[in-house]
């Protein structure tokens, strides 16, 4: 009997227990899922600060960021097929125009150049001969003929031979720094194989592109100053060298300002900053440049329309100061989002900061 009611006992306990583990279990997923609701609900009014499209004065004074542009670099080519025995650089090596810089095996073409100019001896003693016997009747004209043409052949044959040769000598087309090695002595190689390249820094051409509002107050000839952004406290001046005819797919034109690199400072690739002058100041219709979304050269503005950002696409022009010239897509006196773009969806409703 005892034992019947510790049993009892027993099951009573247990129930008891998987009964409130049980409830305890359903409330914390409640609670769980309580918690992921609100996680997953999204704020769908975003704060914004807005500013307004209008004009500003644009000064005719402008920078533009570029990059320094070798003066000169050349692909150096083979023109024969080979094995070089001579190699005559290394990767920084200074080189000056028509220094030879490989030779290729050209021993076989030296036999055969001999060989042609003993063939050549031998034709002209032969024509000697037989014009001496023209005048006595030995030989007809059509043989004195046939022995210059093989005369003018082999003088053909000499100076191809003598071309081949040439070939065979690898020369420096620029003045410059060998950079690029791709070869050495023993290589095999083929004609128009790049061994190396060189490169003249002596000069740079700073490469900036400017809007169509620009580069009309920019002329062929004009001094231009600049700084390296690797050295902030040296000027730079150079000469604009070439202005592009054409835009590119952004609608910017190709400027070039030359250089020259005393002590080969500059290298190639650096960055600097170009400062032009001479232009007239101006207004035009202008936005934040914090307001734009995107590139320059894909733009769009987010724009304020009955409480909602609207997301437009722009055309600009010339970036100064804090600001950015808009020629197409926003008219004056509308309101843009200037800052919280980075929460924003097309057509999301919007609280500006403030109100």
């Amino acid at each position: 009997m005892k034992r019947i009611i510790k049993a009892v006992i027993w099951v009573v306990v247990l129930g008891g227990l998987g009964y409130f583990a049980y409830t305890k279990l359903g409330q914390n997923k409640a609670k769980l899922e309580s918690d992921a609701k609100l996680t997953q609900e999204r704020n769908t009014v975003i704060p914004v600060t807005t500013g307004k499209v209008e004009m500003a004065a644009m000064s005719g004074e402008f920078n533009v960021v570029g990059n320094f542009a070798p003066f000169q670099q050349v692909a150096v080519m083979s023109e024969t097929a080979g094995k070089i025995i001579a190699l005559n650089f290394n990767n920084g090596s200074i080189v000056q125009a028509g220094a030879n810089l490989a030779s290729v095996d050209n021993e076989l073409l030296r036999i055969q150049l001999e060989t042609t100019k003993t063939n050549l001896a031998k034709a002209e003693n032969d024509l000697s001969r037989l014009q001496k016997l023209l005048g006595e009747g030995g030989v007809t004209q059509q043989q004195i003929d046939d022995a210059k043409l093989g005369i003018q052949n082999l003088k053909q044959q000499i100076k191809a031979t003598e071309k081949q040769i040439s070939m065979s000598y690898v020369k420096a087309p620029i003045s410059g720094v060998v950079t690029g090695k791709m070869v050495e002595r023993g290589s095999l190689i083929a004609p128009a194989m790049q061994l190396a390249t060189i490169t003249n820094i002596s000069r740079l051409k700073m490469q900036v592109y400017l809007t169509e509002e620009q580069v009309v107050t920019v002329k062929k000839g004009q001094r231009i100053s600049m700084k390296a952004d690797l050295f902030p406290d040296r000027n730079f001046e150079g000469t604009v060298t070439f202005i592009d005819v054409n835009a590119d797919n952004s609608r910017r034109y190709l400027v070039e300002i030359e250089i020259v690199n005393l002590g080969d400072t500059l290298k190639a690739g650096m960055t600097g900053t170009v400062f032009f002058k001479g232009g007239s100041a101006r207004q035009v219709l202008s936005v934040p440049r914090e307001a734009i979304v995107g590139s320059l050269q894909d733009a769009k503005v987010y724009v304020v329309e009955d409480g909602k950002a609207v997301l437009r696409s722009v055309v600009t022009g010339a970036v100064f100061n804090s600001h950015v010239q808009v020629k197409e897509g926003l008219k004056e006196g509308e309101t843009i989002v200037v800052s919280g773009q980075i929460n924003l969806e097309d057509g999301m409703e919007i609280n500006v900061a403030g109100n």
